[in-house]
């Protein structure tokens, strides 16, 4: 009789142990299951963020790239008898550009141009390396500029002094400057030569002269700078 409780009792043991080794995987197998979905979560989060990243950066590039290739322009001239200007107004027409002019707080009358006269105000100044003729008006606003053209009539052979007054009383040193100017005969080597001597710190580039020149000319001016 004892054997045979003996023997029952190693059935239910048994069965018992049978009953817990079926239990632990499906424990552990809705174990896996839960942190498979929470790790799916996670990277689904983190691709999002990283998503909003990427996109919030292209759109920042896309701002700086805009500002980047906003160039103002400027157009600056001191014209003696209107001859400058003219060529002035066209390149102002051709790169879209605000034209500004100079004006001398002592404007210039026929006798002070006359060059063959020693005695002339043009040629009292010129002969002077320290003469800085006065400008009437207010030109600040050209150091908010990009690119300047400066433009001026060609006397004793190289800028004239009023040229020079502009370039001392302004910050044109974030700026690209190119000159031109007009003249019968003589070029503008020599003005551009002087300037980039006079003002090293600033970004003199080249120069044109023009002798009522077309829109063409200017055009085919303009374009060759981008070159």
């Amino acid at each position: 009789m004892k054997k045979l409780w003996a023997v029952l009792l190693c059935f239910v043991l048994l069965f018992a142990m049978t009953a817990c080794g079926n239990s632990a995987p499906a424990a552990s197998s809705e174990n896996e299951s839960t942190e498979a979905i929470r790790e799916s979560t996670s990277e689904a989060t983190e691709d999002s963020e990283s998503t909003e990243e990427i996109n919030g950066t292209n759109e920042s590039d896309e701002v700086v790239l805009e500002e980047v290739f906003e160039v103002k322009t400027a157009v600056v001239c001191f014209s003696g008898t209107g001859n400058t200007m003219a060529v002035a107004e066209t390149i102002a027409d051709v790169t879209g550009g605000d034209l500004f002019e100079i004006i001398p707080a002592e404007k210039y009358a026929d006798e002070d141009l006359n060059y063959n006269d020693d005695n002339c105000r043009a040629n009292k100044e010129q002969d002077d390396p320290d003469a800085r003729p006065a400008i009437e008006n207010n030109l600040s606003a050209v150091e908010e500029y990009d690119t300047i053209y400066l433009g001026h009539p060609i006397w004793w052979g190289t800028n004239p002094r009023i040229i020079q007054t502009f370039l001392d009383t302004y910050d044109l040193t974030d700026a690209t400057i190119y000159t031109f100017c007009t003249s019968g005969g003589s070029g503008i080597e020599k003005s551009i030569s002087d300037l980039q001597t006079l003002y090293p710190d600033l970004h003199i580039v080249t120069g044109k002269r023009f002798n009522n020149a077309s829109e063409e000319d200017v055009t085919e001016w303009i374009s060759s700078l981008s070159e």
